[in-house]
């Protein structure tokens, strides 16, 4: 009976992939486990998780042991899970946790989650931690058996800071988190008195054919970036006072930038248009019973910085343009097959002009959503070019 490899594939948010299954990958006897890990490391994110899954021979067809949780996962307490921290080219542990001036290996605690249903069962165990990362230096990922003590992987990679800034780019769309005064967040701005905040800091997005571009610095270690516009807004029902918060996001392609340099200009742009449409596409997938209004709220730019390890694992598992579908598989798995890596991300908000929320209400695409305008507070009675 043909042999199968039972390979776990992994679903990046934001940054998304999949670990393709390689028909080749003979280099396992049958029945021999070895594991598949994924995991990305983020500085700027309260919890680190890991996921870790068996890779192995078996008789079964591939999909039925996809959906077999005892195939794919390890059992409780099976694996001993830790982080330790290096500097860059060092052999000497560090400490691992900020706020803590001895720890010096972080051991990772396991959980159940459900995932979203598809190829492999819902049911998978992630390692993770809450323990504050350092924001530079390397991580290492060790995995054991804990029966026995034995390593049967390992893997290290380099962290990524924050995005950083610079106040040299022009307004309005470059991130000045030390100067509110340059730079003011959603909530910020001067509305009465003396010192109004002047309408070129807002956002305005109401000329349709206009190109905004929206512009950022790369940072120290990191190689690919992805772009992500938010568009906050709250739906006023007729059941209740209380207003219902929500999120559109608008997604560029990613960016590349050179890994050796830092504080090169890097931007996306877009048409203005683009934004209207795609609102309107995605609210229309929703079903919201008893609506009676929409507002617009604010504008939030996230930023993420991802490592050269990721974007060689994005670029192996891209989708193949030719027609030889044979492709080489990516792992800097030690002992395993998948990815270790990280990533940083930087958010900046800012309010929308009466001009640009106006222009919601009355817009063909987004009139029908019933956004209110700026100047009455209610839904515009009809739309406009």
């Amino acid at each position: 009976m043909k042999k199968t490899i039972i390979y776990i594939s992994f679903t990046i948010s934001a940054f998304l992939a999949l670990v393709s299954c390689k028909n080749e990958l003979e280099v396992l006897a049958p029945g021999k486990e070895m594991v598949s890990v994924y995991g990305i490391l983020d500085v700027t994110q309260p919890v680190q998780n890991i996921r870790i899954n068996k890779v192995y021979l078996n008789d079964k067809d591939a999909l039925v042991s996809a959906q077999d949780a005892n195939d794919i996962n390890y059992g409780p307490g099976e694996l001993t899970v830790s982080l330790q921290r290096f500097y860059t080219g060092g052999t000497s542990q560090q400490l691992t946790t900020m706020g803590n001036p001895s720890k010096k290996e972080i051991v990772l605690t396991e959980t159940v989650v459900a995932t979203q249903g598809g190829t492999f069962n819902s049911t998978q165990r992630i390692w993770q931690t809450t323990d504050k990362l350092y924001h530079d230096g390397e991580y290492k990922l060790i995995i054991k058996k804990t029966a026995t003590g034995e390593e049967i992987a390992s893997a290290q990679n380099l962290i990524i800071d924050s995005v950083s800034t610079s106040a040299a780019n022009a307004m309005p769309f470059v991130y000045f988190p030390t100067n509110i005064a340059v730079y003011p967040n959603h909530g910020q701005y001067i509305t009465s008195g003396s010192g109004i905040t002047p309408s070129s800091k807002y956002i305005d997005y109401s000329i349709l054919i206009a190109s905004p571009v929206i512009k950022f610095i790369s940072i120290k270690n990191a190689k690919v970036y992805d772009v992500v516009m938010r568009f906050h807004y709250s739906d006023s029902l007729t059941t209740t006072s209380i207003p219902v918060f929500h999120y559109v996001d608008f997604n560029f392609n990613s960016v590349n930038g050179n890994i050796t340099k830092i504080g090169e200009a890097l931007n996306v742009s877009f048409l203005a248009n683009e934004f209207y449409t795609n609102l309107e596409r995605e609210i229309s997938k929703q079903t919201v019973p008893n609506l009676k209004n929409r507002k617009a709220l604010y504008m939030e730019y996230i930023i993420y910085a991802g490592a050269e390890s990721l974007y060689d694992f994005l670029q192996v598992n891209a989708p193949s343009t030719t027609i030889a579908q044979d492709k080489p598989y990516y792992t800097n798995i030690k002992g395993g097959v998948g990815l270790f890596s990280s990533r940083s991300s930087s958010a900046v908000t800012k309010d929308l002009i009466s001009g640009f929320i106006d222009k919601i209400a009355c817009h063909p695409s987004t009139f029908p959503l019933l956004f209110c305008d700026f100047t009455t507070g209610k839904p515009r009675a009809i739309s406009c070019p």
